[in-house]
């Protein structure tokens, strides 16, 4: 994002000497893609959204590029009084935790303080990275005073500024030099109190009396005309936005951030509540949570299917090939510095059926070895040897059917890499474990095939078990395909071809939904709209959201925007027309359901403002 500030310029004049001078230099790059940047002009200000072709490989350097030459077209081509450009390639950071300092009762300076101390709390934690505040207001102080006042003492009013100015520094008037040092010496003129710039002398009378600034103005602490406020369930407050150093665990730190809100509330008055808005490390947790309850679900179906249907010595052996190749896979995992997320659990999930395909393979074989008549050590080391070729093309094949996701470039590239990486990892894993444990295992616990030709012929029916007859009715399949291979190939054909069809017919988005307990509600009215004027309209739809059960707290910013904290959310540059309400729910499903229900009122609700 590049950002300009010309005060004082409307928005025409904007565009024709900042923007397009800005937009000549940026297009003049081929990293920048032009269809997807976009600039927005304001008056006093211009805002451009730059994107980057995904061929781009490493953006930080491009950034400092950028950076270069904005300095140089601010030398060399903008007007004079044109504030930056700056360049903001922090755009996308994401917060890892929102925390609202409510309390009516306090005004802002007590509001800043307060959140100060939870400041200073906070930043003592080593993951923590930025820390910003949201919805500070500005103290001045104000010298009001009248030129009837000013003639009647025979004071000039630059004559006021003049000594103000000169008094309100902290700079050394001179130094006291010895042997041994050189000591600088101060004024005592820097202001600390209100009374100190009342008692400040601007002139005497003409009769020779001191004339203080108290005498001719009025002298005032005050906040600066807000350009943003916000607020938490329809209370004062100010905010807190923490991000989290790339590497930690999100969890940990979030419980480390509880420990210290915990603390600090405990120092603070009865009536300032602490809030938190945005709760990255809870949602993380939820999600994380499930991911692990439905891999270990497949891991539980996988060993049930395979003792269902392998003889219960041979199936344990397989069963043990799960945790060593997941021990394995971790262990890997981390050392190429993959972390454990959605996207390296589904993974997991998806080659977890994979994963004891190997163990099974090499414990039949060492079986049928047994059976054959060799010896239990020969049949351990020839279980593996042999089926060495196959079983590694068999690993390769299906690692190759995912490595083409590697070559994706751009935000979805970034998402969908730890998916091969962790796929190929997994099945190099269960190779090895095949290779190396599985033999071991089949030499220890399994002392005698299936079929043991060393006992006598037995009268009795030899039982036939579900995996028999599995086998029977695959080999009578297959037999009857060996027959007409004409249909056999017709049908594989036209199933491939079916499939084709299918999938024109069916919706393509790489990914799905995010499923949030989080909507949005923005407000944008028309330019100039004065900051007030804004606030008035956002509490109309505040006024809908926190009388209902199902919202559990909602925060609303008013000239400026939520920070970002989801990948996909994009906060708008403070603007004093424009307001956002973050609503947090119950649940998923009900923040789907209250958006859409309230989605109708609001927008009758604007319609007749904008019919009256």
């Amino acid at each position: 994002m590049v950002l300009a500030f010309y005060p004082g310029a409307n928005s025409a004049q904007v565009e024709d000497q900042v923007t397009k001078k800005l937009e000549q230099y940026l297009f003049q790059f081929e990293e920048v893609r032009k269809e997807k940047t976009f600039s927005t002009t304001r008056d006093g200000a211009v805002i451009i959204n730059v994107e980057l072709e995904e061929s781009v490989k490493n953006p930080d350097i491009f950034w400092s590029k950028l950076r270069h030459e904005m300095l140089l077209a601010k030398t060399l081509d903008l007007p004079q009084g044109v504030r930056g450009p700056i360049v903001n390639s922090d755009f996308g950071d994401t917060e890892a935790l929102v925390i609202g300092i409510v309390s009516d009762k306090a005004d802002y300076s007590q509001l800043k303080n307060y959140t100060q101390k939870l400041e200073d709390g906070i930043r003592t934690i080593k993951a923590v990275s930025k820390i910003k505040r949201i919805g500070e207001q500005k103290e001045q102080i104000t010298v009001t005073s009248n030129s009837e006042k000013l003639v009647q003492y025979g004071v000039k009013l630059p004559q006021v500024v003049k000594v103000l100015q000169s008094q309100n520094a902290i700079n050394a008037t001179g130094d006291v030099k010895t042997n041994d040092s050189k000591v600088p010496l101060y004024t005592s003129g820097y202001y600390n109190t209100e009374n100190q710039i009342a008692s400040q002398i601007v002139g005497t009378s003409n009769t020779g009396a001191v004339i203080r600034l108290g005498d001719v103005a009025t002298v005032s602490r005050i906040f600066q005309e807000p350009t943003s406020k916000t607020t938490v369930d329809g209370h004062k407050a100010m905010m807190l936005a923490v991000e989290m150093h790339e590497g930690n665990n999100i969890v940990q730190f979030g419980e480390q951030v509880g420990k210290k809100i915990e603390e600090v509330s405990k120092l603070l008055p009865s009536d300032v509540k602490l809030t938190t808005i945005i709760n990255q490390p809870k949602i993380v947790d939820e999600n994380i949570s499930h991911f692990i309850h439905e891999f270990f679900l497949a891991i539980i179906s996988v060993v049930i299917v395979v003792i269902l249907l392998l003889p219960l010595r041979i199936a344990a052996v397989a069963a043990m090939a799960i945790p060593m190749t997941v021990a394995v896979t971790f262990a890997l995992l981390h050392t190429f510095g993959i972390e454990l997320h959605q996207v390296s659990l589904a993974a997991l999930i998806v080659v977890l059926g994979m994963v004891v395909d190997d163990a099974i393979v090499i414990a039949d074989n060492y079986v049928e070895l047994l059976d054959e008549g060799v010896e239990r050590w020969e049949a351990a080391w020839r279980s593996a040897s042999d089926l060495v070729v196959p079983v590694l093309t068999a690993t390769i094949t299906i690692i190759a059917a995912f490595m083409p996701m590697v070559i994706l470039t751009g935000s979805v590239g970034e998402f969908i890499f730890a998916l091969p990486i962790t796929v190929t990892i997994a099945l190099a894993a269960s190779f090895i474990v095949a290779m190396i444990l599985t033999p071991l295992l089949c030499y220890t616990f399994i002392k005698k095939g299936l079929h043991d030709h060393s006992e006598k012929p037995s009268d009795k029916k030899e039982r036939i078990s579900m995996l028999d007859r599995m086998q029977n009715g695959y080999n009578r399949a297959i037999a009857w395909c060996m027959k007409h291979p004409k249909f056999t190939i017709s049908g594989s054909i036209l199933s491939i071809a079916l499939s084709g069809v299918l999938f024109l017919f069916i919706k393509q988005k790489f990914f799905p939904a995010a499923e949030r307990n989080q909507f949005v509600v923005e407000v944008w009215m028309p330019t100039g709209t004065k900051l007030d004027k804004t606030e008035k309209a956002i509490l109309k739809v505040e006024d809908l959201v926190k009388n209902d059960k199902r919202v559990s707290t909602f925060a609303t910013f008013t000239g400026t925007s939520a920070p970002r904290f989801y990948y996909n959310f994009s906060p708008e540059v403070p603007v004093s027309n424009y307001a956002q309400i973050l609503v947090n729910t119950t649940d998923d499903k009900t923040a789907e359901e209250l958006a859409d229900e309230l989605s109708k009122k609001w927008t009758d609700l604007f319609r007749m403002e904008i019919l009256r």
